[in-house]
């Protein structure tokens, strides 16, 4: 029997940023040196698309461009590999940054797509191609 599992955002939504908070790629980071995903090394180390499954990630408007393109990304991806490399590798992800999405509601989102900046487009780029992984 298959067990069925939810995949949904656990980061904290908050109006600003809290200057303590440690930024990512995807976040901002409240307690770093405490990961569910812990390192090697100690402190976190799990994927910055991970962030979004954390209860210690904190998103903020700051945030929703760059995580409105990411989403955007994975969607692109979708259609160009083959779908159970997709799924393994990214639908989790996509779907928390789904799950965001509704949260946030269509008018936030659609306008956090037309604030995507330069930075944004890179640091995603980044992201999805393995450059930032720990």
């Amino acid at each position: 029997m298959t067990q069925a599992r939810a995949t949904v955002l656990a980061a904290e939504l908050r109006e600003r940023a809290d200057p303590a908070d440690q930024p990512t790629a995807t976040a901002d980071c409240h307690d770093y040196d405490n990961s569910p995903y812990p390192g090697p090394g100690g402190g976190c180390g799990a994927s910055f698309l991970m962030c979004l499954a954390c209860p210690n990630a904190r998103i903020h408007p700051a945030h929703h461009s760059r995580l409105a393109h990411l989403h955007h990304a994975l969607g692109n991806l979708r259609t160009a590999l083959d779908l159970g490399q997709w799924d393994r590798q990214w639908e989790d992800g996509h779907a928390r940054l789904e799950h965001l999405k509704a949260q946030l509601g269509t008018a936030v989102w659609t306008r956090a797509l037309a604030d995507v900046t330069d930075t944004d487009r890179e640091l995603i780029a980044l992201l999805l191609n393995g450059d930032l992984d720990p």
